[in-house]
């Protein structure tokens, strides 16, 4: 069975996700711990994993909702600017909520409500973030590059 689109992206995650929690409670064998406790210098040197799935939701029902799959370290996924959104992401420590304005804004006043939602890993920990900001101008003030597709 193939699973394409919002919903295959959404599952994808869910894997990353539970994978990234259940791998700690792995049980290891003796011969195995001999050799776990060699090689932790190697599995700290390996790459973390950083898969998110990224959602713009307009309070707005007529337009649409918008959604891309970030991977970082490579950068790649569906997100049409992943290498940015990746640095924009890494510059806050994987912290959503310490992601800074990074120019003075001139938005409109318009009350247009978009929220954002993350949900996935980021360096092997767990996102769901979720925030709302008046319109999509002040949306792109805070998060850069992140919630652009």
């Amino acid at each position: 069975m193939s699973f394409s689109g919002p919903l295959g992206r959404t599952l994808l995650t869910a894997c990353a996700v539970v994978t990234g929690m259940l791998l700690p409670l792995v049980p290891h064998t003796g011969a195995e711990r001999a050799s776990a406790a060699t090689t932790t210098s190697a599995k700290e040197a390996q790459p973390a994993v950083s898969v998110l799935s990224l959602r713009v939701v307009p309070t707005n029902r007529a337009e649409g909702t918008r959604a891309a799959t970030l991977r970082c370290e490579p950068a790649g996924g569906t997100h049409p600017r992943a290498d940015q959104a990746c640095e924009r992401l890494a510059s806050s420590g994987g912290e959503f909520g310490a992601l800074q304005e990074q120019r003075n804004p001139m938005c409109p006043l318009v009350y247009r409500p978009v929220t954002v939602h993350a949900t996935g890993m980021w360096r092997n920990h767990a996102v769901d973030h979720r925030e709302t900001f008046s319109n999509e101008c002040e949306m792109r003030a805070k998060t850069g590059e992140l919630f652009e597709f």
